[in-house]
């Protein structure tokens, strides 16, 4: 069953319950028992103490002459912001299930910025996910890419064509819906084969328009097919269209917001949109599902070999220096003798 609200509050009643869920998930540092690397001979434990941070706990090693002190977001999600864990995991939660950023403010008590602050976060993280999963879509004889350029702005007053925008190229696998978008300054043929190029494999049939930027895709091995838009949507002789594209294109504007989108943004949500139609939309647990998303970018376990050692520890224990060791008849004769005077 997937994570409701309710089991949120469940998990977030106190900072300890919140701790002990992220060490099951992976999702905050630990060192538990772990070796401390700056002394190689204190074992890392969990320690309460609030002087050290909002957070309450810490990592701190067990050699007093040490003491080394690590936070519990190291290398996480978690590290270096101000918000409490209960916070970030909440306001995480909303942003998977889109919730109004005015009821978000009025139920964690933040201001607007740090509600626009953090779901950039979660976007940021849909780029990295893109880049670290990053596949060319397409191939050979059986699979269709339909391609399209589109320009996201405003008009003017709000009426007329569009002078303001950014244009953005895309293109989408018809049968997988495997898809990419990209920001674009022009829309040159050199701008867009490379795009082309780089998200798409060789030998793919392509669909696209007639702009004259694609009527170079034949001779650059793909099978290229054309439709003109200005007679029909549907060519009549080879049955090619865009419209699988047209329908993503008008799908990705409704999910931008309606004002303050600024162009340096776009590909932000470009990024969002490919992410929660890929992973998150359809998902057993939404919620759970971009947590395991933030472990791939965000992976506390890399930061392990920095903080602890794996190397065999040896304690000496020096022999004292005003006694003589005994050999073992000596021993043996002194327990005997002390034997016989109890039994007498």
């Amino acid at each position: 069953m997937p994570i409701k609200l309710k089991d949120l509050f469940i998990i977030c009643e106190s900072v300890e319950k919140i701790i002990q869920w992220c060490f099951s998930l992976g999702l905050i540092l630990d060192l538990s028992g772990e070796v401390c690397k700056k002394c190689s001979h204190g074992h890392f434990g969990l320690r309460k103490d609030s002087s050290f941070s909002n957070d309450i706990f810490y990592w701190k090693c067990s050699n007093k002459k040490c003491n080394k002190k690590v936070s519990i977001r190291n290398g996480s999600w978690f590290q270096g912001h101000n918000l409490s864990l209960e916070k970030i995991l909440f306001i995480t939660y909303f942003w998977i299930y889109k919730i109004d950023q005015e009821f978000v403010k009025h139920q964690l008590s933040i201001c607007n910025q740090t509600i626009v602050d953090w779901y950039n976060y979660c976007r940021e993280v849909c780029i990295e996910i893109l880049e670290i999963d990053s596949e060319k879509i397409g191939g050979e004889n059986v699979i269709v890419v339909e391609i399209d350029e589109s320009k996201f702005g405003k008009r003017k007053y709000h009426k007329g064509r569009r002078v303001e925008g950014q244009w953005v190229f895309g293109g989408i696998e018809r049968d997988s819906k495997k898809s990419f978008f990209a920001s674009v300054e022009n829309r040159t043929k050199e701008t867009l084969l490379k795009l082309i190029k780089d998200n798409i494999k060789p030998g793919t049939t392509i669909i696209s328009d007639c702009w004259k930027a694609y009527d170079c895709l034949g001779s650059e091995g793909f099978e290229h097919l054309k439709v003109n838009h200005s007679v029909n949507f549907v060519d009549p002789e080879t049955g090619a269209h865009t419209n699988t594209i047209e329908s993503t294109w008008r799908a990705l504007k409704k999910s931008l917001p309606k004002y303050g989108t600024v162009k340096s943004l776009y590909d932000t949500y470009f990024s969002q949109y490919c992410v929660r139609k890929k992973y998150i939309i359809g998902s057993d647990d939404p919620f759970l599902a971009f947590i395991n998303l933030i472990k791939k970018v965000y992976n506390p376990e890399k930061q392990k070999q920095a903080l602890i050692t794996t190397e065999t520890i040896t304690v000496s224990v020096p022999q004292p220096a005003s006694k003589k060791p005994r050999v073992l008849n000596e021993i043996t004769n002194t327990l005997n003798s002390s034997m016989d005077d109890f039994q007498a």
